[in-house]
């Protein structure tokens, strides 16, 4: 939430600038290209916190199916929200990257183990295979099945998940 605060925030302080001066031809430009940054810090955010959130969930942590489908939904939400195409494979890529970067050896295992463990075949089965009612369970008992529920029939969301998911199979970091 507050994310989305700091960026209406920053979206209308660079309107402001836009009205208050100058050719508003070029202005409109301005705003365009200053929206776009703020819209890809916050994916860049988004995305850090999901993997940072991974990274905490290690091999034989007690709750560990229920924080995967957990962190699953955050995934499915973050797609559905964001709405990405093929075309943003790469710069998904990079924030992963990065963000892997900032991960110790244990971290970056979490995170593999809880994507590939976890989150993709959670998603795979309800949202590529459209079988959620063979994973609604696992929502279930995270508390995140009505989330789901609401998640799955965003429009486009298969194509955004495939992105995520073909950005974070690229890393080249899973022996899978």
């Amino acid at each position: 939430m507050k994310k989305i605060i700091v960026m209406l925030i920053a979206a209308a302080m660079v309107l402001s600038l836009a009205v208050s001066c100058g050719d508003s031809e070029n202005k409109t430009d301005e705003i365009g290209e200053n929206v776009s940054s703020v819209q890809e810090v916050a994916v860049d955010e988004d995305l850090a916190a999901i993997i940072k959130n991974a990274s905490q969930i290690g091999e034989g942590t007690a709750g560990q199916s229920l924080k995967y489908a957990e962190l699953a939904r955050d995934v499915a939400s973050f797609a559905a929200n964001r709405g990405f195409t093929d075309g943003a494979v790469e710069e998904l890529k990079t924030t992963f990257e990065k963000t892997f970067e900032e991960l110790d050896e244990d971290g970056r295992a979490s995170v593999d183990a809880a994507f590939m463990n976890g989150v993709i075949p959670l998603l795979d089965k309800a949202i590529e295979e459209g079988q959620y009612d063979k994973v609604k369970k696992d929502f279930e008992d995270a508390g995140a099945a009505d989330d789901m529920a609401t998640i799955l029939k965003a429009p486009g969301l298969n194509v955004s998940y495939r992105a995520i998911k073909s950005a974070y199979l690229t890393l080249g970091n899973s022996e899978d």
